[in-house]
């Protein structure tokens, strides 16, 4: 017998996530296919990169209609042919387009076992793998160095600050409100800046005359620019996004009217810096041994992955979710309940 369900379809392009999807009822087949296994949902996670998806950005050429979202936990339903490591009723997370569903079906390879489903291992799925691989491996961060985090109070943000605090960084994070500011003191960032009370440049030019070795950059726009006119000779900046500019498009096709500035490419020869670009999807080889680490940081009680208090639930709450995380008022992970269908 077919297994019914709803999910979320793209069905026009644009990055007004309310206005571009709609709910849709589908089915599976009675049993998964050779390899694939069946999850029903019950969290999903809301990223700033959900609006990019529904606007055909990471894959070019895309028609509408299309499924969404990018990572849920659940519990396993049914399993096809072939597949061992996982039974029906073990918990899971995984990271596949089509998340934001009632019922996913995916490669079981990508399923992560889990004790319980919960929103702390939902966060370590693409916040906490994007902060830890990008930190390492692109950053290259080293012991003592002045680290810069940009949304330092989001779901990666929080994450990247906790971990260069434990490689023995000092940590600079900025946020937009004085809670997200001790909820950052909290997770030991040694100077989280209020870039709505603080002027985010001449903060950074007076007290860090000799420049931010390594940049975690998220956001775009001024704060990019803060970023990138106080680097260290020898500083990295890694850009994983630039939130500010995918709801109006000017993350992918530049501003009219913006302000002429003096070249990037000079800024960072000056300083023989550089900029260097992470996606988390081409360092997949890095998954493995990051996600083992997350979890023994966890257990260990090194890191804690931080998750926003407010609740959404169901399918017909997750645009609100993601207006939500663009209005700034999420601290940490924001994720949406999948209740039963009854």
């Amino acid at each position: 017998m077919a297994t019914s369900f709803r999910k979320i379809v793209c069905h026009t392009l644009g990055t007004n996530f309310r206005q571009c999807t709609k709910i849709v009822s589908a089915e599976l087949a009675a049993k998964p296919m050779p390899g694939a296994v069946y999850i029903r949902n019950s969290i999903c996670g809301i990223n700033a990169s959900d609006v990019n998806y529904t606007n055909g950005v990471y894959t070019p050429g895309v028609q509408p209609p299309f499924d969404t979202g990018f990572e849920a936990v659940g519990r396993v339903m049914a399993c096809g042919e072939g597949v061992s490591k996982i039974k029906p009723g073990d918990n899971v997370v995984y990271s596949a387009y089509g998340a934001f569903s009632e019922v996913m079906a995916i490669d079981a390879r990508g399923a992560i076992a889990i004790p319980k489903a919960v929103p702390e291992a939902l966060s370590l799925v693409v916040s906490g793998l994007t902060a830890s691989i990008a930190l390492e491996k692109v950053g290259e961060i080293k012991e003592k160095e002045v680290v810069f985090i940009s949304a330092a109070a989001g779901a990666t943000g929080s994450y990247a600050v906790q971990l260069a605090k434990l490689a023995g960084c000092h940590v600079i994070g900025t946020c937009s409100s004085d809670d997200k500011v001790e909820a950052l003191r909290k997770l030991g960032c040694d100077r989280p800046i209020n870039y709505k009370k603080e002027n985010l440049f001449e903060t950074l030019r007076k007290e860090y005359p000799d420049g931010i070795d390594v940049v975690y950059e998220s956001v775009g726009g001024e704060v990019f620019e803060a970023a990138v006119n106080n680097l260290a000779v020898h500083g990295r900046l890694i850009v994983i996004g630039a939130m500010s500019g995918y709801q109006d498009g000017s993350a992918w096709g530049g501003v009219t009217g913006a302000k002429p500035s003096r070249p990037l490419g000079t800024k960072l020869l000056g300083k023989s810096a550089s900029m260097r670009g992470f996606f988390l999807n081409h360092f997949a080889k890095q998954w493995g041994p990051h996600m083992k680490l997350l979890l023994g940081h966890i257990q260990e009680g090194k890191i804690k992955p931080l998750i926003d208090t407010t609740k959404f639930e169901g399918l017909e709450q997750v645009a609100d979710a993601i207006e939500h995380m663009y209005a700034g008022k999420n601290t940490g992970k924001v994720t949406v309940t999948i209740p039963e269908s009854k």
